[in-house]
């Protein structure tokens, strides 16, 4: 058993140091681009800063999509992986788990939220980075969010910590498949606002994925979740957004209400009020029908859960993955 054990702590390890390549890498070519940038050509730095949720998204396709995911498939080529079998998913059971993916979301969302707020506070007059994710989404263009928050994101994120992540562990066993595409996931995120519904999340789209075998399935549940807040939510915010400059500028009573104001107010309300609905009858559903709808089955050799997990534990590959992605979390809860 201990053999076995060994076996799984290395090739865990393994994986992780991969993935630890293409962390690092992002990283450094992200903030090498922007820092020799701002030393060889200041007056494209200068426009970069002018225009930075583009150049954030830019950065993001260049760094993560356009190079960083080939990398990473190069090095990943020689590490032994298993085909899963492919099987349908039924429409309903689909809903069902859009439903489970906005509940999960929230869940993700409640515990995330005050671990950011108590990181963020003591900067809140001089950080430039504590709501940098909303910041970018509402300077962001419609198309610009739409390319590639909601549909190149959830592609490659899906073929990141799904396909390629999962064909190459799944021969440890369904359990540290899930376990691991959903940390690793979620600590790639780079801060808590995201941490524990990424988490959350990329471990019910790892279920779906072993049990389809399909990662366009996924890829629509990531979609469904991306595309509800890059284009309709943050869309109402942004038409919102000029009323409410105006009220903190004057200090004083809310202005006359324009009627395409009060119709977008109105519609950001019930649309708020429609996600949370959904969000609430997933997470019940979830709870009432999770013995039966997720059902994460033991193989004849696979370790026991405990040992799963003292064994990613002492993996230092993954550990190693782990300290690039704290490196990110670093970055985004210092003060400007």
């Amino acid at each position: 058993m201990s053999s076995k054990k060994s076996s799984f702590t290395a090739g865990v390890s393994g994986i992780g140091f991969r993935y630890m390549i293409f962390a690092l890498l992002v990283i450094i070519l992200e903030y090498g681009i922007i820092i020799l940038t701002g030393l060889l050509f200041p007056d494209l730095y200068s426009f970069i800063k002018d225009n930075s949720a583009r150049a954030t998204l830019a950065l993001t396709v260049l760094t993560i999509y356009m190079i960083g995911f080939p990398v990473l498939a190069l090095l990943l080529r020689r590490v032994p992986k298993m085909v899963i079998i492919r099987s349908r998913l039924r429409f309903r059971d689909f809903l069902f788990y859009v439903a489970a993916t906005a509940g999960l979301a929230l869940a993700g969302v409640i515990i995330g939220t005050p671990v950011h707020m108590a990181l963020t506070f003591p900067f809140q007059d001089g950080t430039a980075d504590t709501n940098d994710l909303a910041s970018v989404m509402m300077s962001a263009s419609l198309w610009e969010r739409t390319l590639v928050v909601g549909i190149l994101a959830p592609v490659f994120e899906e073929l990141i910590f799904r396909k390629l992540l999962i064909d190459r562990t799944i021969r440890y066993g369904e359990f540290a498949s899930i376990l691991l595409s959903g940390l690793m996931f979620g600590l790639f995120h780079g801060n808590f606002q995201q941490f524990f519904f990424a988490a959350l999340i990329g471990m019910l789209f790892a279920y779906v994925y072993i049990r389809t075998g399909n990662v366009i399935y996924t890829m629509l549940l990531h979609m469904a979740v991306n595309l509800s807040t890059s284009i309709v939510t943050t869309s109402l915010v942004v038409k919102i957004m000029p009323y409410l400059e105006e009220i903190n500028e004057l200090d004083a009573a809310a202005p006359d209400l324009q009627p395409e104001m009060i119709a977008a107010l109105l519609l950001l309300i019930l649309w708020l009020l429609l996600l949370l609905t959904i969000a609430v009858t997933g997470l019940i559903l979830l709870i009432v029908f999770f013995k039966k709808k997720i059902k994460i089955y033991k193989g004849k050799d696979e370790p026991s859960r405990g040992k799963i997990f003292s064994g990613i534990l002492k993996a230092p590959g993954f550990w190693g993955f782990s300290a690039v992605c704290i490196i990110l979390f670093v970055i985004n809860y210092l003060p400007s």
